[in-house]
């Protein structure tokens, strides 16, 4: 075995390129052992396989399945061996009754898998998402899906290609949206409990319409407070010393949200809450809002709704749809403006799905439009071409670090220092691509 970086030389005396090109060659090392446990796994679950009876590995070990005897074995947790299970399950070879050989039930996934490409808990997003679609989906089409998907898992990381599975099995199976939505929206909660240190915990589970709305206000009163200017006492203002302050975290401001909501309600007669200035957008195709069929989605959610839901959201003064740019807005207003209009905005936002910066989830509220060539500049006018949303921490980290950012398609892209990236590979950002299927 090659010997790498990191055991030629002691971790503290890496340069940042050596630091970060050893930790490279360990995750590609973990993503290759990943793959034989889960071929060994998907061995163990063949040979506790329940026509087996009392002869299957599990029963034989004492244990009462496939996962148990991985956590056994490897002193992991229930949850990790599953995943080598479920994951194995669905990409290694097997045999049938009769002592053929048949194929992994996700053939291309399998390939990239086995081969260190992706990563696990990738595979586990494509096979589990892809299953849902397969009983309505076109064969075919998910064949597509699949091969799309695992080029995308090859450059980008697990929680990106959650989201974009999620997008490829809605697509490929539009019929399951509706029910779906029907059983996430059954399963809503509320639990609380008191801690042993007095607290209370709150454990709250939303469907998409309902988590839309909350966010939604959450949102923007923590949006708000962040670009409030709050001064430290005896500063002034205009002095030079002057820095905004505000001592509580972002989860001590969104729980402070929730027990204004709350002291609003049980002590104003009023019947207007203290909602702070904010948008639910939702996006949906013209027909689908015209027959009520198909899906849509809420800015800030992975899981869609269904378009009949969006339609009866629609009734509400404070949901708008995504199409913006109509005649009578202009959205690019070249320099004859200095700050992006709210029309702009919602565009950026739409584009964007908040901070730009790929795998930040800062929503647009806690981000602002900025110019990627800066309007002090001759060459940086106000409009979407040169616009981009970024959070505070990533405005800074860009103009100050070096890193470039183009709009290509429509899709930014961010080009990192050499300092960073040697190669200065280009980073995808902003919002995932849309699954577009081929009619068949």
């Amino acid at each position: 075995m090659k010997t790498s970086t990191l055991e030629r030389t002691a971790a503290v005396d890496l340069t940042d390129s050596e630091l970060l090109a050893a930790l490279e060659d360990r995750f590609a090392e973990r993503r290759v052992v990943d793959a034989e446990i889960t071929r060994l796994a998907a061995q163990v679950g063949d040979r506790s396989c329940v026509t087996l009876g009392r002869e299957g590995l599990a029963t034989r070990l004492g244990e009462n399945s496939p996962a148990a005897v991985l956590v056994a074995v490897g002193l992991i947790a229930l949850s990790e061996a599953r995943l080598f299970c479920r994951v194995g399950d669905a990409t290694s070879a097997s045999r049938s009754l009769t002592g053929e050989a048949v194929s992994p039930r996700h053939p291309l996934v399998a390939e990239a898998f086995c081969a260190g490409s992706i990563a696990l808990d990738s595979a586990n997003w494509i096979v589990s998402n892809l299953d849902q679609a397969s009983p309505r989906a076109d064969f075919e089409q998910a064949r597509t899906a699949e091969r799309l998907l695992c080029a995308f898992a090859t450059e980008n990381p697990a929680d990106s290609v959650r989201r974009m599975a999620l997008a490829w099995r809605d697509a490929l199976d539009v019929d399951g949206i509706e029910p779906r939505d029907e059983w996430l929206t059954r399963t809503r909660s509320l639990r609380r409990r008191v801690l042993p240190n007095g607290m209370k915990l709150f454990s709250l589970t939303l469907a998409p319409v309902g988590a839309a709305y909350l966010d939604a206000y959450l949102d923007g009163y923590v949006g708000n407070v962040l670009r409030a200017p709050r001064f430290e006492s005896g500063v002034s203002p205009g002095s030079d010393d002057a820095e905004p302050q505000d001592p509580r975290t972002l989860t001590q401001i969104s729980a402070d949200a929730l027990v204004e909501l709350a002291q609003h309600g049980i002590s104003c007669r009023s019947t207007a809450a203290p909602m702070p200035s904010t948008t639910i957008v939702v996006r949906m195709s013209l027909d689908s809002l015209l027959t009520g069929l198909g899906a849509a989605h809420i800015d800030g959610g992975d899981q869609p709704i269904s378009a009949g839901a969006a339609r009866r959201m629609a009734a509400d003064a404070h949901i708008i749809p995504a199409v913006l740019g109509g005649p009578s807005e202009v959205l690019d207003l070249g320099r004859s403006n200095r700050l992006f209009s709210r029309a702009q905005r919602l565009a950026l936002a739409e584009r964007d799905n908040g901070c730009a910066v790929a795998n930040c989830h800062k929503p647009p509220s806690f981000a602002e439009a900025h110019h990627i060539r800066w309007w002090t500049d001759d060459t940086g006018p106000t409009d979407l071409e040169n616009g981009i949303l970024l959070c505070s921490k990533h405005h800074h980290a860009i103009h100050q670090g070096g890193w470039e950012v183009v709009i290509r398609d429509g899709v930014p892209w961010f080009i990192p220092p050499s300092s960073v990236d040697v190669y200065r590979r280009p980073r995808r950002g902003g919002r995932a691509p849309v699954p577009e299927l081929v009619a068949m």
